[in-house]
């Protein structure tokens, strides 16, 4: 049985499953983020445009909003989701990178 059976109804019904490439699951490896969060940050995260994808991520104040309707899911996995972006194409159905955030980032 899924721990997290709202996971899967997140994604809207008319969006497909979401895509990794080979490079985006080594370096989900490679920096220990489960792809449960990719998937999360993805659905719910903020988004900007980077020359030709969608970096997403979440912020303080998107995690604040999550925060009783997504509260088991924050609780386990809280470390991960202020720390880490994700690299998706336009269509945000297939992630292309995986990274973390040191420090502050200039999201033009």
């Amino acid at each position: 049985m899924n721990k997290y059976p709202y996971i899967k109804n997140m994604r809207n019904l008319n969006q497909k499953e979401l895509g990794h490439t080979k490079h985006s699951e080594l370096r989900c490896q490679q920096r220990g983020v489960p792809l449960k969060v990719v998937e999360f940050i993805v659905t719910n995260g903020d988004s900007c445009r980077t020359h030709d994808l969608r970096k997403c991520f979440i912020n303080k104040k998107i995690l604040n909003k999550l925060k009783y309707k997504h509260k088991e899911f924050l609780l386990e996995f809280d470390k991960f989701l202020l720390n880490t972006a994700v690299v998706v194409n336009n269509n945000k159905d297939t992630v292309v990178t995986v990274m973390k955030i040191d420090g502050q980032v200039r999201w033009n």
